[in-house]
């Protein structure tokens, strides 16, 4: 069935239903990104990192992700902070050149120490400093024996 413009019913009502069901979309993203748990855990922290805002941050997710990995980024995202926190330590405390390089350290010591601290920082609090000058003495120490 055609309308007066010569188009048909049908190309105009998906066309209408298409930008609800974006719309639609746009709204359920919205609110998956604004509940506490994500502003807290994602959105300041990674827009402080990004150096943009959070409505910066908050267009551009919404822009890039669909609804199941907007849903799935959380659990990844707090699953992977023990892995980041592994990583700097790894960095911080120049395992890289005394693990990797001068095999001063076996593969084992080495993910010792950085689960050792990192769970000192994530289940206990201990800041980060903090964690990692214990970490350089506990390293010499162990070095030195």
């Amino acid at each position: 069935m055609d309308n007066k413009d010569g188009g048909s019913l049908k190309d105009e009502d998906m066309i209408s239903s298409s930008k609800n069901d974006e719309e639609l979309f746009h709204i359920m993203k919205t609110r998956i990104i604004e509940s506490y748990r994500w502003q807290e855990d994602i959105l300041k922290p990674v827009s402080k990192e990004l150096d943009i805002t959070e409505e910066e941050l908050k267009e551009i997710l919404i822009k890039r992700l669909d609804m199941s990995s907007l849903e799935a980024i959380h659990p990844r995202f707090e699953s992977s902070k023990h892995f980041c926190i592994k990583e700097r330590i790894h960095a911080d405390l120049r395992l890289c050149w005394l693990s990797d390089i001068m095999n001063l350290l076996s593969k084992e010591e080495t993910e010792k120490i950085k689960n050792k601290l990192a769970k000192e920082i994530l289940k206990y609090d201990k800041s980060y400093e903090d964690a990692i000058e214990d970490g350089r003495r506990e390293l010499l120490e162990f070095l030195k024996r």
